[in-house]
């Protein structure tokens, strides 16, 4: 009797632990997260995506990730996948997530047409219905072994800066669309910057011989300025819908056109381009108003600026003024550049020619970049590829970027890092070479990226 007593108070206490233990996981205050893939010919890579990109968007623990193995999640991806991509119902996915006590849910489509997979991800807020993320990607035959770039690149799309997320946002008195994410970059009392031994030949590209500068820490954007984040800052303007042809969404202050992508999806994510240095100072001020930050730049209005990129009021750019306390975005100066590409923190810098990699298909769209679903005459979604050491993406080809600084001598402006119409046997996009052209010059493969104090 006394032994059955004790079984009996074991199991008591096991359950009460049990229920603590649930409890206690529900009460972390973590949304749950479910990832469907559908569409895919074999399942299992299906369910390795799944698993890879819950991964991706559990870093530092944000999600507490449900298993696709195991139900609800089974069940319910097993349904899915017997109805079809096609005519998943969302709010009926999201009714479900509500039903089970699922927050937010990822679904992955795969549509195949031809050779090619073309994968398009939401992420869904259980709640209300609502997307809080997009992402795509198409790659060319699929195998299992670009599963972790295609994890990568959605995860990154889905989960990028100014996405609304399943806990209450912070109170802001701006969009979040405007939202830039920003990397601290720890500077440097005295740094070599200019030509190494490690950046390749130093006798093509405008390299500096090496020399010694003072770089105070900054903050520099973690990827270059999206179509996306171009259009909320400039909406409004006659400059909204401002797109080129090379890779985006349409023609140069034309309508969005779909048809100009090309075999690439149409991707809010890609970089801006064709951009004059005039329009991109714009954007710092105007981008600067609206998220409560004092201007940088003087000189001139966004009115100034010609539906062509130059600004006759702007002097060839010596009538532009620069304010030493504000507060708000700016472009880089090259020192600065050239710092955030090498990787440097404190003073001490990666010793790679591209920024991140010796290697430029590891860090760089470029136009000798081997994935053929990616045509060349095309920018990328960023932050797809490797960053380097400070986390800092797309720093060498992809778009070339605008700095400040004048050249040399004279009024042409500095840019820096190659483009998508760049190859590695032009040296354009090592970290150590320079371009520069006239403030209103603008070209389908330039942009730019922004900075903070």
């Amino acid at each position: 009797m006394k032994q059955n007593y004790k079984l009996y108070l074991a199991a008591l206490l096991l359950a009460g632990a049990t229920s603590m233990m649930t409890a206690g996981a529900q009460g972390s205050g973590k949304p749950t997260l479910a990832v469907f893939v559908v569409g895919m010919t074999n399942n299992t890579d299906g369910d390795n995506l799944a698993t890879q990109i819950a991964a991706e968007l559990n870093r530092n623990s944000r999600y507490t990730v449900l298993s696709s193995a195991a139900d609800p999640v089974k069940t319910k991806l097993a349904e899915l996948r017997k109805q079809g991509a096609s005519s998943i119902d969302r709010n009926a996915l999201a009714a479900w997530g509500r039903e089970k006590g699922v927050s937010t849910i990822c679904l992955v489509t795969d549509a195949i047409k031809g050779s090619d997979h073309m994968f398009y991800a939401l992420l869904i807020d259980a709640k209300d219905s609502k997307v809080s993320g997009r992402g795509s990607y198409i790659r060319t035959n699929v195998v299992s072994g670009d599963l972790p770039r295609v994890s990568l690149a959605l995860s990154r799309q889905l989960d990028g800066p100014g996405r609304r997320r399943s806990a209450p946002a912070p109170t802001r008195s701006y969009p979040a669309e405007l939202d830039i994410e920003m990397v601290q970059v720890e500077g440097a009392a005295s740094v070599t910057l200019g030509y190494r031994a490690t950046d390749g030949s130093s006798s093509t590209n405008n390299v500096k011989a090496a020399y010694t500068a003072s770089v105070p820490s900054f903050k520099i954007g973690k990827y270059e300025v999206t179509q996306a984040q171009w259009r909320a800052v400039m909406a409004g303007t006659k400059f909204e819908n401002y797109f080129w042809w090379g890779g985006s969404r349409g023609t140069a202050n034309g309508a969005l056109n779909s048809a100009n992508c090309g075999n690439v999806a149409c991707d809010d994510q890609r970089p801006v381009e064709y951009i004059s240095w005039y329009m991109a100072l714009a954007f710092c001020n105007r981008l600067s108003e609206l998220s409560g930050k004092t201007p940088v730049y003087g000189g001139f209005t966004l009115a100034d600026i010609a539906d062509n990129g130059d600004c006759s009021a702007c002097g060839t750019g010596a009538n532009v003024t620069v304010s030493a306390s504000a507060n708000g975005y700016r472009l880089p100066t090259s020192n600065e550049w050239e710092y955030a590409a090498r990787g440097c923190k404190a003073g001490v810098c990666e010793a790679f020619m591209y920024s991140g990699s010796n290697t430029l298909g590891e860090v760089g769209w470029n136009a000798t970049n081997p994935d053929a679903a990616f045509a060349n005459s095309a920018t990328h979604p960023v932050g797809q590829l490797k960053p380097n050491d400070i986390g800092v993406y797309d720093m060498s080809s992809n778009v070339w970027e605008w700095c400040y600084d004048i050249w040399d001598s004279g009024s042409r402006r500095v840019f820096r890092g190659g483009g998508w119409d760049n190859d590695v046997a032009s040296g354009w996009p090592r970290v150590a070479a320079r371009l520069s052209d006239t403030p209103s010059y603008r070209y389908p493969s330039l942009g730019f990226r922004v900075v903070l104090p």
